[in-house]
């Protein structure tokens, strides 16, 4: 309703230049850009002054009048359908009418439409690559928080009418992989008692995978016969050397294949569990062996955006804003890590689609990455508009109220041992309740508990409330001293006749009329109404801004709206008519609430 009554507002006020005497000498198309770049909507800081407002003082410069004014110069012609508006100062405030707001609750009612879904971005192709972990160990919580976000952008996106294609890069190409490789190998050596797994030495990198899961790699992997001689053979012909530096790289190349293949299907299925979609998984290693890098070298040798210094290939990113040149290709003519991101994000750019925004989510540590690669999208000659970099912080885990960061019990230290702790739902509602920039607080205990400062119980409790009083009104009544049983007081398939039939005109006399001797009661119940009706405008912000937390703050503002709405509206009254328009309104804001929730890809149980 607010996009609309913006966009009316404005083909409204184009005409009126000519109402005032200083607008004469401006051409029509500054008046446009004036009108167009001037009108925004606010919500009033007292509700009674009305349900939007527009701040009109932006018009003074050009009309030579005190805001106040115009507001009244203006308030004539702003006869707008559905509103009514009134001038407070240099505001023009306008109120919805009730059946309006009702008119535009019905299909979402009616399941001709979802709630909150527009066609805001239906013009926009956006690529979302996330999480992009690498197959070298389980994901951890920070990978948690980029999927939550990532998918839960991939449905608001696609709510706002956007086509988007989501990403995982798999980094299975270079040293990470091949130190993998060696730590299976030298797990294989200690099971076998041939060789010791190798320890850290202080002032030295270490290059090995340490964790159980790796042990548990190279059990599996000795479990055939043949492998166990093969290992066993090599090691007594050449000793426990890192399989870089074997006479043969066979060993190298299969456990390093074995290795990426376990750990990929491990993060697979957890992230298919945690209902986290991926329309394209890409191995970096196919970048390289398809010669996309190599390609994209000669682009940029062929745009003259290189140059050859102490015998390594760097790429001129000072010129395209970045804060210095980058190596691209090392003097021993291996490629760095920047190499194969530019040619992926060339790759992405150059797709078949022609995406209008390419968007990546990072963590705050890839932050100094941030110019280079926009830099290097730029010398190859793409508009760095469009892409996008959102950058995530940390997630600190709370654990019998003491912070840390990995957690204190041993069964919190993966996204698995999370989810395993709280739930999908929880897990994935606490990782989008705040902006990305923000750093979360996730509280383990709270987020198992049964409270209401719990806040993905209290939304899933609200949305079980409005299913309950439903369910109630369908079923037959029993009474818990007696056991006797009384007819429903509706029928379900009459009240979904009614449900059918019902107009904005009609619901508007039964929901508000009998309240109007009671403006608290009738306040309340218009309060759920604008809050149900603003929940497209939510949606929209979301995905504007990239946000998904502003969904699960919508989420928790409407079950708290239905919660004090029940104790203000007895939704069951006396009245039939009057009790069948007020499970409506009820049965709409458990739609809705389903649909935010489902945003953030969490369930609406139907009991608690």
């Amino acid at each position: 309703m607010k996009s609309a009554l913006h966009h009316v507002l404005i083909h409204t006020l184009l005409p009126l230049k000519a109402t005032f005497d200083a607008c004469h000498a401006l051409s029509d198309d500054e008046w446009h850009t004036i009108i167009v770049q001037g009108i925004k909507m606010e919500q009033p800081k007292h509700r009674e002054h009305g349900d939007y407002a527009v701040n009109i003082s932006f018009l003074a410069r050009y009309t030579k009048l005190a805001p106040p004014v115009i507001a009244t110069t203006l308030l004539p012609h702003l006869n707008i359908q559905g509103f009514t508006a009134t001038a407070i100062g240099g505001f023009i405030n306008f109120k919805a009418t009730e059946t309006s707001l009702l008119e535009t609750l019905l299909p979402t009612l009616k399941g001709t439409q979802q709630a909150g879904q527009n066609t805001s971005k239906q013009n926009e192709r956006l690529h979302l690559e996330f999480v992009s972990a690498n197959p070298t160990g389980p994901l951890h919580l920070g990978h948690g928080r980029w999927a939550a976000l990532g998918d839960s952008l991939r449905r608001i996106w696609q709510h706002n009418g956007a086509k988007v294609v989501t990403e995982f890069l798999v980094n299975d190409y270079g040293q990470q992989m091949t130190n993998m490789a060696n730590s299976v190998w030298f797990r294989a050596l200690e099971h076998l008692k041939l060789a010791p797994f190798p320890i850290p030495v202080e002032g030295e990198k270490f290059l090995y995978y340490p964790g159980a899961y790796v042990t548990d790699l190279a059990l599996e992997y000795l479990e055939e016969d043949h492998n166990t001689q093969a290992i066993t053979h090599i090691f007594e012909q050449e000793g426990a050397k890192r399989l870089e530096q074997l006479a043969s790289k066979e060993l190298l190349f299969e456990l390093r294949n074995i290795s990426r293949n376990a750990m990929l299907q491990l993060q697979q299925d957890l992230l298919k569990r945690f209902r986290t979609h991926f329309d394209i998984w890409q191995l970096e290693s196919h970048l390289h062996l398809s010669g996309v890098v190599e390609k994209t070298l000669d682009r940029l040798k062929s745009k003259g955006v290189t140059f050859e210094e102490d015998g390594a290939l760097w790429i001129k990113s000072t010129e395209v804003g970045d804060d210095k040149d980058r190596v691209l290709v090392k003097s021993d003519g291996s490629y760095t890590y920047l190499t194969a991101d530019v040619a992926y994000h060339d790759d992405k750019f150059n797709r078949a689609e022609h995406f209008t925004s390419i968007v990546n989510i990072w963590g705050a540590d890839h932050h100094g990455y941030v110019s280079r690669i926009t830099a290097a999208m730029q010398a190859l000659g793409h508009d760095p508009q469009r892409l996008v970099i959102i950058l995530g912080q940390l997630v600190n885990l709370v654990v019998e109220g003491e912070k840390t960061r990995m957690g204190k019990r041993k069964t919190m230290l993966t996204l698995e041992d999370v989810i395993e702790e709280v739930g999908v739902d929880a897990a994935r509602f606490w990782l989008v309740s705040r902006s990305a920039d923000s750093t979360i607080e996730f509280d383990v205990d709270l987020a198992t508990s049964a409270s209401d400062e719990n806040p993905v119980f209290y939304t899933q409790y609200a949305h079980a409330r409005a299913c309950g009083i439903l369910r109630n009104a369908f079923n037959k009544i029993v009474d818990l001293e007696t056991g006797e049983e009384s007819p429903a007081r509706f029928n379900k398939k009459d009240y979904e006749a009614f449900k059918k039939g019902i107009t904005a005109e009609a619901w508007e006399t039964l929901l508000l009329k009998p309240f109007e001797g009671n403006p608290q009661a009738y306040n309340k119940v218009r309060e759920t109404i604008l809050l149900l009706v603003s929940f497209t405008e939510r949606v929209e912000d979301a995905g504007r801004v990239n946000a998904p937390h502003l969904i699960a703050r919508y989420a928790l503002d409407l079950s708290s709206d239905f919660h004090s709405l029940y104790a203000a509206c007895r939704v069951l009254c006396d009245d039939p008519q009057e009790a069948l328009a007020r499970l409506l309104l009820v049965d709409v804001l458990r739609l809705t609430l389903a649909q935010a929730l489902d945003l953030l890809g969490v369930t609406a149980p139907e009991q608690m």
